[in-house]
């Protein structure tokens, strides 16, 4: 943003320049420099009272929250990867959507995550091991994330989306689990972990390779701290091809692994002004119910359809956030 547009925005405020301006000093002037001002859009002869605004922001919130959270419980998802598309297009900065979306995501994977517990569908060691560098990750890339302008966020989110679309394509390609219980393990590395875990009625014997369990934790807190994504959907069949986790085990193990990460980047971002609580909250609501209702739907869709329109809908993401990436590459 140039210094004449800051003018234009603070109202030609002398404070509010100068304290940009001892901010910033001779490097560019970025918008997340203005988040924690809450500056206003310049005053027209037709202005809006601010009641009509706050019932337009949560009318909006309210859509993007319930529909994320319908998609999530029609795919199993955490869907931070539909928000954040939904939330720029609704005018959100991108900074912000990324803090706003990882709180959403940090909030609504808590519940789900006590049903996986209740039911053993978790693997809470490999959980334990893969977290630690995922805590540690997110703390990073949340301040990383401030050197990056919206546009360069917008087209690395788009680069992220297509390299999800293409590893869900290659996963019928890489083989399927070998996981159940077969007899006793024979010697192995250090370096591996054998498991054995009882999911329902069924026995299973995997081995844990302890560096990709670690590297793959490393990832996905960069993703989340990065981007505000969960990380789940690009956990998940990391823990099944990469891991050779069994599939039942995934979907728990996954949310165990990006629950904190997932805290502790919302807290980061939250510190640095990149977490709008006024959307926050009516996102929140809107998405669980919203995610109750695709709950009970997705009993009757078919897992062809819901290949689909996953795909479909990362997709249509990575289009629209590479256009609106580039577009505002264009105009600075």
């Amino acid at each position: 943003m140039s210094w004449t547009g800051c003018r234009t925005a603070c109202g030609h405020d002398s404070r509010v320049l100068s304290y940009l301006r001892g901010k910033c000093g001779t490097r560019p002037l970025q918008y997340a420099d203005m988040l924690p001002l809450r500056v206003q859009e310049p005053q027209t002869t037709r202005t809006r009272r601010p009641g009509h605004r706050m019932i337009l922001l949560v009318a909006e919130s309210v859509l993007v929250g319930g529909i994320t959270g319908f998609l999530s419980g029609v795919l199993g998802v955490g869907g931070g990867f539909i928000m954040i598309p939904l939330l720029t297009l609704i005018g959100v900065p991108m900074h912000t959507a990324v803090g706003t979306c990882l709180a959403f995501v940090a909030c609504t994977s808590s519940t789900a995550l006590l049903q996986h517990i209740r039911q053993h569908s978790i693997d809470p060691v490999l959980a334990l091991i893969m977290t630690a560098p995922a805590i540690l990750m997110t703390f990073v890339a949340a301040r990383l994330a401030t050197l990056f302008t919206p546009a360069v966020l917008h087209v690395l989110f788009s680069l992220l989306l297509a390299c999800i679309a293409l590893l869900y394509r290659l996963q019928p390609l890489l083989g399927s689990e070998h996981t159940l219980l077969a007899g006793v393990p024979g010697p192995i590395p250090w370096y591996v972990l054998h498991r054995q875990r009882t999911i329902g009625a069924l026995d299973y014997a995997y081995d844990v390779h302890l560096i990709k369990a670690v590297l793959g934790g490393m990832a996905t807190g960069t993703l989340s701290g990065l981007f505000g994504i969960g990380g789940g959907v690009f956990l998940v069949p990391m823990l099944l091809l990469v891991l050779r986790v069994p599939l039942a085990a995934t979907a728990g193990t996954s949310l165990a692994v990006f629950l904190l990460p997932a805290i502790v980047g919302s807290v980061t971002h939250w510190r640095l002004g990149h977490v709008d609580v006024t959307l926050w909250i009516p996102l929140v609501i809107a998405g669980v119910v919203g995610g109750y209702a695709g709950a009970r739907c997705v009993v009757y869709m078919r897992p062809a359809l819901q290949t689909r329109l996953f795909m479909g809908l990362v997709c249509a993401g990575a289009v629209f956030m590479l256009c609106k990436g580039l577009a505002e590459g264009l105009r600075l």
